[in-house]
């Protein structure tokens, strides 16, 4: 085994470890009930995790609380031989309070491996049809509720450019040292989407802005945690300035190509 993916029933880490199997290089999904068993929480795991890794993809989720236990699961991955590794975190993160998780995380990285990537991805187009906005549509009869004007604007990234940016750098040494912050070609609002989507299979096809306390209340509801959802409410609130419309040129950087468009993915994926 060569490449261990953390997170690999996550967005990314399965396409990931798909894309790294399609490629012909040995590779292992790892995660609590996974092909090798990886509990952050349980250290008596990790060993046998680690056998014969040379490369490290990790993932941590968001608001989860355990950037400690992976950025000490990473200094054993150094102990046993690993090399490289690729960290995912999220646009923005490098300017977030010096102890917040993924900050933590990032500087992790850096100190302990001599070849490492950090990747910054906006959201993803697939929150519409398999994360966070298709659930809460589908708990509300197809309308995304959000505490977001439906003109707020978002640079969506694609999964798939996510994934090869990260493929590329467990691959080749030229993207070692480097931080790549993915964004799509250009912003798009929320209500952009919902016209896009309009007629198509896709699990969100209204939108409703809802105040953060209606929001915090159909949060609870789902099942999720206070500190999941003060985390949403953030980077919702950084939606709202207009932060996570930026577009990058970092994915042309990484795979010498254009980002996919919003509009290309429902095409492909919901029509």
């Amino acid at each position: 085994m060569s490449t261990l993916v953390t997170g690999a029933t996550g967005q990314v880490g399965r396409r990931v470890l798909t894309e790294l199997r399609r490629r012909g290089l040995p590779a292992a999904g790892a995660s609590r009930d996974g092909e090798v068993r990886l509990d952050w929480t349980d250290t008596g795991s990790w060993n046998h995790a680690l056998e014969g890794v040379e490369s490290l993809f990790v993932t941590v989720p968001m608001a989860s609380g355990l950037a400690e236990r992976a950025g000490a699961f990473m200094e054993r991955a150094v102990e046993k031989g690993v090399g490289t590794a690729v960290l995912v975190t999220a646009m923005g993160a490098e300017s977030g309070p010096p102890d917040s998780e993924q900050r933590v995380l990032e500087r992790r990285i850096r100190e302990l491996f001599d070849q490492w990537t950090v990747v910054r991805p906006n959201w993803l187009d697939q929150d519409f049809t398999e994360g966070l906005f298709a659930r809460i549509a589908r708990s509300r009869r197809g309308r995304l509720e959000l505490p977001l004007s439906k003109r707020a604007e978002v640079s969506f990234v694609d999964a798939k450019d996510v994934t090869d940016t990260v493929v590329a750098a467990l691959t080749d040494k030229r993207h070692h040292e480097h931080e790549y912050t993915l964004t799509g070609p250009n912003p798009v609002s929320f209500r952009d989407v919902v016209r896009m989507t309009k007629g198509t299979e896709s699990p969100v096809w209204r939108y409703k802005k809802v105040d953060e306390a209606g929001f915090y209340f159909r949060a609870m509801n789902m099942g999720w945690s206070d500190r999941y959802v003060d985390t949403l409410n953030e980077r919702f609130r950084a939606i709202a300035d207009g932060k996570a419309a930026r577009v990058t040129d970092d994915v042309r950087r990484a795979l010498g190509r254009d980002p996919v468009p919003m509009a290309k993915f429902i095409r492909e994926s919901v029509l």
